[in-house]
């Protein structure tokens, strides 16, 4: 990078960070991964999230940590469970719990974007069949619309459901999250269900809206979370990994994000039952989009594990593939919806925080270039604030700002020296060549494939 040549992002770009209530809550007893923890052997090292980082009663103080590292926004979920723990009985000490995490949020000077449906279900709702059953949707309408009612005069950035296709992926096909069922048709309903709901929890966050959340007079602003992960055949001479990664891709990516756009379900394995509706509430159901980018996978449709790293490539502690470029392309593939985007998660495993400045330098770098060619980006919202449960990875992978021991210490919070970069990015609203010299200097090596590997590919 020469001396002038330095990355400036918009003015009044949103940096934040991003949490979701049962990884970093504790105490969340009345959901389907509570019991799913509780009772089978699928987390690793029998991990359990039990208090995770006491963020439930600490949220003020790790807002006020996001507050001096100049976070403007934070991400986080409602804990649907929490607030309706039996169907139709609200729990009016937890609702007076979130007013107080949004007063907290305002104190700090930090905008909330507000997820409603962070993978996990109330047990009431798991009981009926979870997201595979019609109901769900309108017993997650309903509460979508309590919430509107109840915090739309406090929140401007709604975000309706997390990664579809992920929980629909990893609970109904690969059976690794609830409820564990191996059945990719039975995944592609649960696709479609969630879609169908997000398109009428967008119109019902209009009907409610309340404006002015933050003084001034800017109406809700409705999306949802979108997990973009590039599928590549491993070997381009196979016929057979090409067709696999482009049946992926189609029902991973391309599928979902047409559906939010045109209205149109078509959702397709083959050899599976297919989902195809056609869906008047999802067409321009997006106000802006959130971006979740990880990694890319290499799909191999002969033998051995179908999902791998390139050989020789840098990879995290999850072994995923630290792709440089790889947010700013998956920002352009989305941004093809014709809305704005927000990135709403995006971050590196890595404990000891040896190579998570420079990646993330460099990720942010390619963004800014991105945006300065026309890519309509609002805001960054790094994964995570804080280390936390990872799902069926446990407490293992770390992807926190700040260091949190939640096994031993979960009330701890340890510094990093990748929040000092992101810090300073926010402070600048830019990558400045120092920076950039500082942590291709100053940062340690990520691994390396040294052969072919794999991962279970799960989100954060």
């Amino acid at each position: 990078m020469s001396a002038d040549a330095i990355v400036r992002f918009p003015e009044g770009f949103l940096w934040g960070s991003a949490t979701s209530a049962h990884q970093v809550e504790g105490g969340n007893r009345w959901n389907d991964w509570w019991r799913f923890e509780n009772r089978s052997e699928y987390i690793a090292s029998d991990h359990r999230s039990g208090d995770a980082c006491k963020h439930w009663e600490m949220f003020d103080r790790d807002f006020g940590l996001a507050a001096a590292d100049g976070h403007t926004a934070h991400r986080f979920s409602l804990e649907w469970s929490r607030i309706e723990p039996e169907r139709g009985r609200i729990d009016p000490a937890a609702v007076a719990h979130y007013h107080d995490v949004l007063a907290s949020l305002r104190r700090h000077s930090i905008r909330p974007i507000v997820t409603l449906a962070h993978f996990t279900v109330p047990l009431w709702i798991a009981n009926q069949g979870s997201w595979e059953s019609q109901d769900t949707i309108d017993r997650f309408c309903e509460f979508v619309r309590f919430c509107a009612r109840e915090y739309g005069g406090e929140v401007d950035w709604w975000c309706t459901i997390n990664e579809p296709e992920v929980l629909a992926f990893r609970g109904w096909s690969e059976a690794l999250w609830p409820p564990v069922v191996k059945d990719d048709s039975r995944a592609l309903a649960v696709i479609g269900n969630q879609l169908v709901a997000h398109g009428r929890a967008f119109h019902i966050l209009h009907e409610e809206d309340r404006i002015d959340a933050d003084g001034d007079g800017a109406a809700a602003r409705v999306g949802f979370a979108k997990h973009y992960t590039p599928l590549l055949p491993l070997r381009w001479w196979s016929l057979l990994d090409r067709l696999r990664a482009w049946f992926e891709n189609k029902a991973f990516n391309d599928a979902v994000l047409e559906a939010v756009t045109s209205g149109r379900i078509t959702l397709a394995i083959p050899g599976r039952r297919g989902v195809r509706r056609q869906v008047p509430e999802l067409v321009g159901s997006l106000d802006w989009i959130g971006l979740n980018y990880y990694t890319r996978w290499y799909v191999n449709a002969i033998g051995g594990e179908s999902h791998i790293a390139r050989r020789g490539a840098n990879v995290t502690d999850m072994m995923w593939e630290i792709v440089p470029d790889g947010l700013a392309d998956a920002a352009v593939r989305v941004a093809a919806t014709g809305v704005p985007v927000i990135v709403t998660e995006h971050g590196f495993a890595d404990a000891e925080d040896r190579f998570r400045p420079r990646a993330l330098v460099d990720a942010l770098t390619g963004l800014g270039r991105v945006i300065a060619a026309g890519t309509p980006v609002l805001g960054y919202m790094h994964w995570s604030l804080m280390d936390n449960f990872e799902w069926a990875e446990g407490f293992g992978p770390r992807f926190g700002l700040y260091r949190v021991d939640a096994l031993t210490d979960p009330a701890g919070r340890e510094r990093r020296r990748s929040a000092d970069v992101y810090a300073r990015i926010i402070k600048a609203n830019a990558i400045t060549p120092e920076l950039a010299r500082e942590v291709q200097i100053g940062s340690g090596a990520s691994h390396t494939v040294a052969a072919s590997s794999t991962s279970r590919n799960a989100s954060p």
